[in-house]
């Protein structure tokens, strides 16, 4: 699920036949709508600038985007692959710029415009190193990405090469690799001053702590069993 921005609804991505996105109003504490979507919803997001919900379908292979002024579909985008997570980041103006999808099958991501609603590149994680094996635990090659609050780096997870791999952004240049020990890096989360990532490592029911500046793996936390979620928090 995904807050919209004023935190006057919650989006609920349904799985479940025929699909669609539940909007929840906070106040009211019930369900006012459901806005219909292209195959069934993996994942329901929230844009930066709070303007749009985009949720993902694997099955119908769909991005679908709606207004989250009228709750309305604003457009969708059909891909070759299921959508798998997402992430953005945004224009000066704060207005998002980009959508960043992970595929089904795909150890990389593709890169939407979100002013055309067209996809306009795709890139592939790095290979592994000569005398790595790859790993054939976990649902998919790469799952899990996020942009740090400064907007000028995307990380994302390779399950295949159990890497935390950084790009910078805009130009999108591949910035490094922290090898991670755990295995199955299925979910990543940021510090809010972007200088730690948290991998969930559902394989060794651990979580990787990573120094973004330097891509090292810095700790490896025990938790409970088969993580694949996370979230950072600030307590106060």
């Amino acid at each position: 699920m995904a807050v919209g921005k004023d935190g006057r609804k919650v989006y609920v991505g349904i799985i479940q036949a025929p699909g669609g996105v539940d909007v929840i109003d906070t106040v009211a504490l019930k369900r006012v709508k459901t806005v219909p979507t292209k195959g069934t919803i993996h994942n329901a997001y929230v844009t930066p600038d709070g303007k749009y919900v985009v949720a993902g379908s694997i099955g119908g292979k769909t991005i679908n985007v709606i207004d989250a002024q009228t709750d309305e579909p604003a457009w969708t985008l059909e891909m070759d692959l299921g959508i798998r997570p997402m992430t953005f980041n945004w224009n000066p103006d704060g207005s998002t710029k980009w959508i960043f999808a992970q595929l089904t099958g795909l150890n990389g991501f593709a890169v939407i415009d979100c002013a055309t609603g067209k996809e306009i590149r795709r890139i592939n994680n790095s290979d592994l190193p000569p005398g790595k094996a790859t790993d054939p635990e976990g649902s998919d090659p790469s799952h899990g990405m996020a942009v740090t609050s400064d907007g000028k780096t995307l990380v994302v997870c390779s399950r295949l090469n159990n890497h935390l791999y950084s790009y910078s952004l805009p130009d999108l240049k591949p910035l490094g690799g922290a090898e991670l020990s755990g295995k199955g890096a299925a979910w990543v989360t940021l510090t809010p001053d972007g200088k730690k990532a948290y991998v969930a490592n559902p394989v060794t029911d651990d979580v990787s702590v990573v120094d973004i500046a330097s891509m090292k793996e810095i700790a490896r936390i025990p938790v409970g069993a088969v993580p694949k979620r996370n979230v950072t928090g600030v307590l106060q």
